[in-house]
């Protein structure tokens, strides 16, 4: 007689397995880079509330103060003052605000306007193709600090100026990406049926053929704010980024470039700062990338 005791259990419900799922990748999250990007994010949204002092007030009295650990240092100026006597810590709180601001601009204008053209260029094919592709490639082989230094001489220097220097950069990067994944896309069944059935161009670009891309749009993004954030420090230390006194890190680290053996600390903690950013997000875009990936997943 069967053994009326074993019960098969009962599949779990959708939303069960998608939580699951999300806890699973959840723990999978590379720890210290997501929490060295969140303590940017605050930084950069609530700065202004915790900043000590003013990232711009200058007090002579108080120029080359040393950090808190140091004899002379005061835990007023945590992080010790620059030549100006401006607080360091406030001057690294607002410097977040800025980096991650102006890399979210780019990535917004020169990324939507790659994608647009990465997903026509691959799409279309023929001519079209071909005169996009050799206007990325003249744009990717041009030296992005010296287009930089012509620019800022003809239309001067501002937090604009390095958004439209950069912007044709990064358009360029997406767009050659997003080609690639389109080329490769739009040879699958469903773009096939959704041209024979008379769907327009538009319609299976935006419905069939950007989902398909998306995760490499939101990886590829992810990776290029890291490159933005030291692309804009590299311009900022160099004198064609953006103007004092907003306090980019990069500008940071060249007002104590001349100070490095009397005053460190102007140097060293925003190069920090560029070098935890950058790597975390560097990471965070490598976890990121397998995730959303899943032949990588099965490896």
């Amino acid at each position: 007689m069967a053994d009326t005791s074993m019960q098969i259990a009962a599949p779990a419900s959708p939303w069960v397995v998608r939580v699951r799922s999300g806890l699973s990748v959840a723990r999978r999250v590379p720890k210290i880079p997501t929490a060295v990007l969140l303590v940017l994010m605050i930084f950069a949204i609530f700065g202004q509330w915790i900043a000590p002092h003013s990232p711009v007030a200058v007090d002579m009295a108080n120029s080359f103060a040393p950090p808190v650990w140091h004899e002379e240092g005061t835990a007023s100026n945590l992080l010790g003052t620059d030549k100006l006597g401006r607080d360091i810590f406030s001057r690294l709180i607002r410097g977040a605000r800025v980096s991650l601001s102006l890399s979210l601009f780019v990535i917004a204008l020169g990324g939507g306007v790659g994608v647009a053209v990465g997903l026509i260029s691959g799409y279309a094919g023929g001519k079209l193709d071909a005169v996009l592709q050799r206007g990325i490639e003249v744009i990717l082989a041009m030296p992005t600090i010296l287009v930089a230094l012509v620019f800022v001489f003809a239309v001067g220097r501002s937090f604009e100026s390095v958004i439209l220097i950069l912007s044709p950069f990064l358009a360029a990067r997406f767009a050659r990406i997003v080609r690639g994944e389109t080329l490769s896309v739009r040879e699958r069944d469903f773009v096939a049926i959704a041209k024979v059935i008379g769907t327009p161009t538009w319609m299976i670009l935006l419905r069939h053929i950007l989902p398909n891309v998306f995760n490499t749009i939101i990886v590829l993004a992810t990776l290029e704010v890291g490159h933005l954030i030291l692309l804009e420090s590299s311009l900022s230390f160099l004198g064609v980024g953006v103007p004092p006194p907003q306090p980019a890190w990069g500008l940071m680290v060249a007002d104590g470039r001349e100070f490095l053996t009397s005053a460190y600390w102007i140097t060293l903690f925003p190069g920090l700062c560029i070098l935890a950013a950058v790597l975390s997000l560097n990471l965070f875009g490598d976890w990121l990338r397998d995730t959303l990936d899943p032949r990588r997943r099965q490896l």
